[in-house]
């Protein structure tokens, strides 16, 4: 467990977790992005949180995946799973691949929490791990048509490399640009 502050812990998710993982991805995604998809999203969800796409997850060198508790005060003692977040150590930045980089690949949390801090004290802890493991960038996906996180990335000091393209079928095509962001550290 990772305790980030007196509310927000980060506990490692486990093979044992993934039908938990499953269940709240199925929660917590279709609210913010299901209107992105054809399908709602439901592909996403059994791709990328399905038993092998989990393995594979866990198995990746300097993988970090964790469950994100949270209790509203310090007086409430129930803490709810609220989000994933999960980050990569050593993971090359394709447009700078001589640096030591650090990739945020997944944050997700609930949108009923936003507005609290939880997404900025998790970019912070990044960063702080990032710089603690001695890497020079730290970067992530994210996608074009979200304004809002690309305000929020933007506010943290994160600046757009190269844009992709995402070729899932069933991904409506104007949410399939997707801008690398980093920061060097």
């Amino acid at each position: 467990m990772v305790t980030i502050s007196d509310q927000l812990q980060l506990i490692p998710i486990t093979l044992e977790d993934q039908s938990d993982l499953f269940k709240l991805m199925q929660r917590i995604y279709p609210p913010a992005y299901a209107h992105f998809w054809h399908d709602q999203g439901n592909w996403y969800i059994n791709h990328v949180y399905g038993s092998e796409s989990l393995k594979k997850d866990l198995s990746e060198i300097g993988s970090h995946y964790y469950f994100v508790r949270f209790r509203e005060s310090v007086f409430n003692q129930d803490y709810k799973i609220i989000g994933i977040f999960k980050t990569i150590e050593n993971c090359t930045y394709p447009e700078q691949p001589d640096i030591s980089s650090f990739k945020i690949q997944r944050i997700y949390l609930d949108t009923t929490i936003q507005g609290k801090g939880i997404g900025k004290q998790l970019m912070q802890y990044a960063h702080d791990r990032a710089q603690a493991t001695n890497h020079k960038l730290i970067w992530l996906d994210a996608m074009d048509q979200h304004p809002q996180a690309m305000h929020f990335y933007d506010r943290l000091g994160y600046q757009k490399g190269g844009l992709q393209c995402l070729d899932f079928e069933l991904l409506h095509l104007p949410y399939r640009p997707m801008w690398y962001l980093y920061k060097h550290l």
